[in-house]
């Protein structure tokens, strides 16, 4: 039986292998819990022979239970065979399962008729009750593929269905319903859960390409030294890109399943391990996109007033969660006043804090973590130590300076339990001394570690109020917080903020506000406007649709568009979002109407490509993969206060 025509219809016809994967997979899954579930089959029928020999006569219950047992014994065999076969994608193995489930559930339904005395109501409520039994675990088994279910179910209640009109009387009339509409829910709901299993075993294998690509890539960016950059910038939109759709859409099926125990809780949880899996994937991305700045010397950092223990609150709130995870104390000693005014890289602070504080959260199972603060006054200013501490593993004296090195891993075992690029350690240093300051480590094995960051910040000379020197130094679109398995020995730093674009519009509301507009959303990429398109309707705002630039253009040129913000793709066939934005600000310069807010909506998250987006005039850039909460900043920065409500 082929896929599922929904599904088939988002499979490439030029991939076959795809194809030939699910469904193997599929099969497979229809295989395994045989064995279980022919051995529950045969015992059931040796019990049920027992309990009702006596009503019917036990030379009849005897045949038909030692029919059961031949069955189970034929499909035993089968298994065995599928389970030891090298052509396990050929299709004749599910027809043949087909087959003998066919007739695996016709000796069942004899039950239903040979050995139903339907004037004895207690036998028969004893048979209708284990045919009953018998099709509810078939239906949860056989779920990867609707024929084998069909071919089960059907001949194992509808004879006893049959039965049970005989009789005439309500009774009889009552069952017959019962056992049909049972039937075609079963029927219903292994429909369901194919389509749910073969949606999911799409994602999972789609990201396991994505995975392989990604390996294939960095090996040939090694062989390739020479044009890395390119390459890098290349490989970043073209992983971003499907990463988005995954993402989304993982987090779309997540959100819309209910929460209910059964097939629906497996396939929450299903989606959410593949949106994990791929945010594990972006922050490997990010990662090398990282290291990539630091080699080619284009590490920028900021440096502008911001409330120290703001960002020192904010950072600790977000470690506790995943403390709390591993229950571990998490304990502040933040000797800092309140607010604390210093002059250097919010951003950027926050961004290493973090890292370390993951790092030690990773490395500690039991104890806790620690971050102890103190100021120095040195002849360049006032320093700032940072220590963080915790009771963890620790790491060898020979080996401390070691775990500074990208791409060191300490050891093989070592590796395998905490995975990641190696790079996470190196960053966070590189940072450090980028802002002038250093990241050293002093650790005892089996007792635990203490990462010291020391930076150079020297009090503020602003009279800026402190709720607005930490608005000044956002998180920038390409800053965002990683899951914490992605190093060997940190959580991985997220990538740097660039500040070429246009400043945040200072008129914004409370990020929990709701929000009215028009937006033109401008994606070629079906799968990724789809994910854009259910996003921005969850906040509330009126979304059309623009398959290229020049469809774009052709409709904010007209003089009453409507629109209040376009979220605008930069790669695109026709005419590219960069072009179209040019034009559209020539086209308005001229007629001297006000500016529509054109906002970057691409997976290009390189330096260059935000400051061709700001030379082109668009108004700010959200890199994809993107998430729900930097949609809605990026909404509320640029729609009009009128239209962001309490």
């Amino acid at each position: 039986m082929p896929l599922l025509p929904a599904l088939a219809s988002r499979v490439s016809p030029e991939d076959p292998s795809l194809t030939r994967l699910i469904q193997a997979e599929r099969v497979r899954m229809l295989y395994a819990p045989t064995p279980v579930m022919v051995m529950m089959s045969a015992a059931f029928a040796v019990a049920l022979g027992v309990v009702v020999g006596d009503k019917i006569g036990w030379w009849t219950t005897t045949l038909w239970a030692l029919a059961c047992v031949l069955i189970c014994a034929v499909r035993m065999v089968h298994w065995w065979a599928y389970s030891r076969a090298e052509d396990r994608e050929d299709p004749r193995w599910l027809s043949s399962l087909v087959i003998l489930c066919g007739i695996h559930g016709g000796i069942w339904g004899l039950a239903g008729v040979w050995l139903m005395p339907v004037d004895d109501l207690v036998t028969t409520a004893i048979i209708v009750s284990t045919l009953m039994g018998a099709t509810a675990i078939c239906t949860f088994t056989l779920q990867a593929h609707i024929g084998p279910n069909l071919a089960m179910n059907v001949p194992q209640l509808m004879p006893a269905a049959f039965m049970l009109l005989t009789r005439m009387d309500a009774f009889g009339w009552f069952g017959a319903a019962g056992l049909s509409f049972m039937c075609l829910f079963m029927i219903l709901e292994g429909h369901r859960a194919e389509r749910r299993i073969s949606e999911l075993l799409w994602l999972r294998f789609t990201t396991d390409r994505i995975s392989q690509e990604r390996a294939e890539a960095l090996k040939l960016a090694q062989r390739h030294s020479a044009i890395k950059d390119q390459f890098l910038a290349t490989m970043s939109h073209e992983m971003r890109t499907p990463l988005h759709g995954i993402l989304g859409l993982a987090q779309l099926i997540h959100q819309r399943l209910p929460a209910r125990a059964g097939v629906l809780s497996d396939a929450r949880q299903h989606a959410s391990l593949i949106q994990r899996s791929g945010e594990h994937l972006l922050s490997l991305i990010n990662d090398v996109l990282d290291f990539s700045r630091i080699e080619a010397g284009q590490l920028h950092v900021d440096r502008s007033p911001f409330d120290l223990r703001s960002v020192l609150d904010e950072v600790m709130a977000l470690s506790r969660v995943t403390a709390a995870s591993k229950q571990l104390s998490l304990i502040d000693a933040i000797d800092l006043p309140r607010p604390c005014l210093v002059e250097g890289d919010a951003a950027r602070v926050r961004q290493v804090l973090y890292n370390l504080l993951g790092n030690a959260i990773k490395f500690t199972d039991t104890g806790h973590v620690r971050l102890r603060t103190t100021r120095l006054d040195t002849p360049q200013g006032q320093q700032l130590n940072f220590m963080i501490e915790d009771t963890g593993v620790g790491i060898p004296a020979s080996q401390v300076e070691r775990v500074f090195e990208a791409f060191a891993q300490l050891n093989a075992s070592f590796g395998r339990r905490h995975q990641g690029t190696g790079l996470g350690l190196t960053i966070s240093r590189e940072i450090a001394r980028a802002m002038g300051g250093d990241i050293t480590c002093q650790s005892t094995p089996g007792q635990g570690s203490t990462f010291t960051l020391s930076l150079p910040l020297p009090a503020a000379q602003s009279d800026t109020p402190a709720a607005t020197l930490t608005r000044l130094q956002p998180l920038s679109d390409d800053v965002v917080t990683r899951p914490l398995d992605v190093d060997d020995r940190a959580p991985s730093a997220s990538t740097a903020p660039e500040r070429s674009l246009p400043a945040p519009r200072s008129d914004v509301t409370r990020p929990d506000s709701a929000m009215h507009g028009h937006v033109l959303l401008v994606e070629d990429n079906p799968v990724n406007a789809l994910v854009a398109q259910a996003s921005l309707s969850e906040l509330g705002v009126q979304v059309s649709l623009a398959c290229d630039g020049q469809a774009a253009l052709d409709l904010l040129l007209q003089a009453d568009h409507g629109f209040d913000l376009v979220l605008m793709d930069c790669q695109m066939p026709v005419l590219d979002g960069i072009e179209a934005t040019r034009r559209l600000r020539a086209h308005e310069n001229e007629v001297g109407c006000p500016n529509v807010p054109v906002i970057a909506l691409t997976a290009n998250a390189m330096p260059q490509d935000r400051q061709r987006c700001a030379a082109a005039g668009m108004d700010d850039h959200l890199a994809k993969p993107f998430r729900m909460e930097e949609l809605r900043e990026v909404l509320v920065r640029h729609l009009h206060p009128g239209q962001v409500t309490a």
